[in-house]
């Protein structure tokens, strides 16, 4: 009597779920971090547009000094990509801290009432950009410890959702800040803002650098500032220029939208005596973005990213034209609503397109390159709207967040065109 022989299969292990469990607790830990990481870059030009014009009752004095501190961020988001992968950048990050926090309480304790407003004095404003200069821009850095990571676990084919989500998380954080800069500068005080996002810098960037994510070695993604990018396979040279730099003019559009939007409101809140309300209605423009980037996110999958860069900048064109004729803080306020929520879907589009239209190899300097350009157009946003309200009249100031919107419009329409007649897929949020 014969006996058959049996053939056994090897049985792969059951997935841990406790692994897969701790991994996705460790991921939100990690994204909830790098979501108040941005927050104090947005608090502080805010915080100082603010408090200078309460304290000092100048919109000009306000926007340059404003000013003056992006464009310190801008000169610190070039050196931070020229430095970002050395081996020590998380002894940098906490050392940064430590002087920003210094820095931002210092410049709190200043008298801003006596800031003059004549262009010679130019002296007056370099402790904001002294100031600008120690806010890093801790999106890239967000980034690059996320390639990190999935490097170090296994799951670089994750990337690309961790990306996304970092561009959720850098709509989220202009819709947080503005909303925390004007409920602080109206319960507290203008210049508790610096104050606060001093502490929140120093807190978080200490979690950051605690982390258990920052036990993992560094990955080989370089950063570079100038164009390095190889076009993929069957992509050409000049499209995946072109895409690139659409996206560049897109974000400095946005950012000068908003930039514009800051002065004008400084030169109408000064010119009504009020103030103090600044930082309250400006939070509507963060709540409008808010659920300008919810409605986004819930028909990701109906509508691509480059349709609804095209509607939101139409949007934004529209409701920025409205800013001409304000009537009384109630409508202005309103005003500000809207053009928050096609600012939110804007801004949304442009960080989740960056990673998905073919220049992936050189992903972390777009990012960087952007975070330049941000900074730099919010700088000049600013200083044109509010020379036109204070040397001219407003309703010249008010043609600068119009402006701005053609041309968010004008790059949104230009990136679309060029994405259709390209072998790119077109990107989703």
């Amino acid at each position: 009597m014969s006996t058959a022989t049996r053939t056994q299969v090897p049985v792969s292990a059951p997935p841990d779920p406790g692994a897969r469990e701790r991994l996705v607790r460790s991921d939100r830990q990690l994204s909830a971090i790098t979501l108040l990481l941005r927050l104090p870059q947005v608090m502080a030009p805010l915080g100082v547009l603010t408090w200078v014009a309460v304290s000092a009752s100048s919109a000009w004095a306000a926007a340059l000094s404003s000013a003056a501190l992006c464009l310190g961020m801008a000169v610190c988001a070039v050196g931070m990509a020229l430095f970002s992968n050395v081996r020590w950048r998380q002894w940098a990050l906490a050392g940064i801290a430590l002087i920003q926090g210094g820095v931002m309480w210092q410049l709190s304790l200043v008298d801003v009432s006596t800031v003059p407003v004549a262009w010679g004095a130019v002296s007056a404003f370099v402790p904001f950009f002294i100031a600008g200069l120690s806010l890093t821009p801790m999106g890239l850095a967000a980034r690059l410890r996320w390639a990190s990571v999935l490097q170090g676990q296994g799951r670089l084919e994750a990337f690309s959702s961790a990306m996304r989500r970092e561009s959720v998380n850098e709509a989220l954080a202009t819709v947080l800040g503005a909303a925390l800069t004007g409920l602080l500068a109206v319960v507290i005080g203008p210049s508790s803002v610096l104050k606060v996002s001093a502490t929140l810098s120093l807190v978080t960037i200490a979690f950051f650098v605690a982390h258990r994510s920052s036990r993992y070695p560094q990955a080989n993604m370089p950063v570079h500032l100038l164009w390095r990018d190889r076009s993929p396979l069957g992509v050409p040279r000049s499209t995946t220029f072109r895409l690139r730099h659409g996206l560049l003019y897109g974000i400095g559009a946005l950012s000068a939208l908003l930039g514009a939007v800051q002065g004008c409101l400084a030169v109408y809140s000064v010119s009504l005596d009020s103030g103090e309300t600044m930082g309250a209605i400006y939070a509507l423009l963060g709540f409008g973005a808010a659920v300008g980037s919810s409605l986004a996110v819930r028909f990701r999958h109906r509508i691509t990213a480059s349709n609804m860069m095209v509607l939101s900048g139409t949007g934004a064109l529209v409701a920025s034209m409205l800013l001409s004729a304000p009537s009384g803080s109630l409508g202005y306020s309103v005003v500000l609503l809207l053009v928050g929520l096609f600012s939110g879907p804007s801004l949304l589009c442009l960080h989740s397109s960056a990673g998905q239209v073919g220049v992936t190899t050189g992903f972390l300097g777009l990012v960087a390159q952007m975070s330049v350009v941000s900074s730099a157009s919010s700088a000049v946003g600013l200083i044109v709207c509010a020379y036109l309200g204070v040397h001219r009249d407003y309703m010249s100031a008010a043609m600068g967040p119009v402006a701005a919107a053609m041309l968010l419009l004008g790059t949104a329409l230009f990136f679309s065109y060029t994405l259709r007649r390209s072998p790119v897929r077109d990107p989703r949020i």
